[in-house]
């Protein structure tokens, strides 16, 4: 949806080993059997503290974020209709966060090579597509109905898996993604938002956002981005958003509803009662907010070893966001489609354990989901 899947290092960054040598003690004798408490081991153990508490952290970050993402973009595209535009800041609006970022000190500055840049082009290609599609589907329908198609991103993975990294799973695999079929199919007919094009936009998302996850983890190694994980990952979005925003330019121009569209679009917002600070700030907010729910989602890839896992963590964040969006926007919801959005967040639920299954032991695990 939405980075690449790479294999990351197993477990939390470790501090140096404790020193095992004799105790010194100023005025106090050790007894023998009762060992006294190190201060490196105080500092250890803290640090674990630390560590086992980033994974959490990540996690509640990355569904904040897509939660008042989906919200603050839903309501601005119901009163802004130069949807490109709207794509084209909101992967803009990653810009100036990364620079603040680098400027104080808090990320060092990536090294990448032309030919880095070159490779990676596709990649951004990709994502500034994804972006762009997912927004013009939440344009036309509810947020709630797009984010059930999308999570038709696990069958379109595993095509794309067996064609790119040739990469085939057991037969059970595909067989659970039949009621990932079943529910979308069940939720489509039943939706009273719903229109082919946000179902067509939705499902492009789809293709665009599974290329960017096997080209990224063909290219996770390009470039100097840094010494740690969340350091690596945090360059890594910022390189591809950048890179995003510069591809997707030509198409935010020339595209109607593009940013050649956007004084049209202001005006009839105005003229729907929006006051221009509104307008600025549902602007803003929605640009942050996407950048932020993507870096997070990054950092929770830096803390987990396996593809899996994050794939069943980013199906349980379509259930937050699907059930928040519902009560905060107030969208229909019939029951059939209510049902059909169970069977396909189920369905993928259950893909992802069954992959994990029959993965486990395997070399080569698998690519992200």
């Amino acid at each position: 949806a939405p980075g690449g899947t790479e294999d990351v290092e197993a477990g939390a960054d470790a501090e140096q080993g404790d020193d095992v040598g004799e105790l010194e003690l100023v005025g106090l004798v050790a007894k023998p059997g009762k060992a006294e408490a190190k201060p490196n081991e105080e500092v250890a153990s803290g640090t674990d503290y630390a560590a086992a508490c980033k994974l959490p952290t990540f996690v509640l970050l990355w569904y904040f974020f897509n939660v008042q993402y989906n919200i603050e973009n839903k309501r601005l595209l119901k009163v802004f209709s130069a949807t490109w535009a709207v794509s084209w800041f909101q992967l803009f609006a990653g810009i100036p966060i990364a620079a603040s970022i680098w400027a104080c000190g808090c990320v060092k500055l990536p090294r990448v090579t032309r030919s880095d840049l070159g490779k990676l082009t596709v990649v951004a290609v990709a994502f500034s597509v994804g972006q762009m599609s997912t927004v013009a589907s939440l344009s036309s329908v509810a947020v709630s109905f797009t984010h059930v198609v999308k999570a038709l991103e696990p069958a379109v993975n595993a095509v794309a898996s067996a064609l790119i990294l040739k990469q085939v799973f057991h037969p059970l695999v595909y067989a659970t993604l039949a009621p990932v079929f079943v529910g979308v199919a069940l939720a489509s007919s039943s939706e009273l938002s719903f229109t082919m094009y946000g179902f067509l936009t939705a499902m492009a998302s789809n293709f665009a956002f599974v290329l960017r996850n096997v080209l990224a983890t063909k290219f996770g190694t390009l470039g100097d981005m840094g010494d740690s994980k969340v350091e690596r990952k945090t360059n890594q979005l910022a390189v591809l958003t950048m890179m995003a925003t510069l591809v997707s330019l030509p198409i935010a121009l020339l595209l109607p509803n593009g940013l050649l569209s956007c004084p049209a679009a202001w005006n009839a917002a105005m003229e729907q009662g929006v006051s221009p600070g509104q307008l600025v700030y549902m602007m803003v907010s929605s640009g942050f907010y996407f950048f932020m729910y993507q870096l997070s989602s990054f950092w929770v890839l830096s803390q987990v070893s396996s593809p899996v896992t994050h794939s069943v963590l980013n199906t349980l964040k379509r259930v937050v966001v699907i059930v928040v969006s519902v009560v905060v926007l107030q969208n229909p919801v019939t029951l059939q489609a209510a049902l059909g959005t169970a069977l396909a967040v189920g369905g993928v639920l259950l893909y992802s354990l069954v992959k994990r299954h029959f993965s486990s032991g395997e070399s080569g695990g698998g690519g992200g989901d």
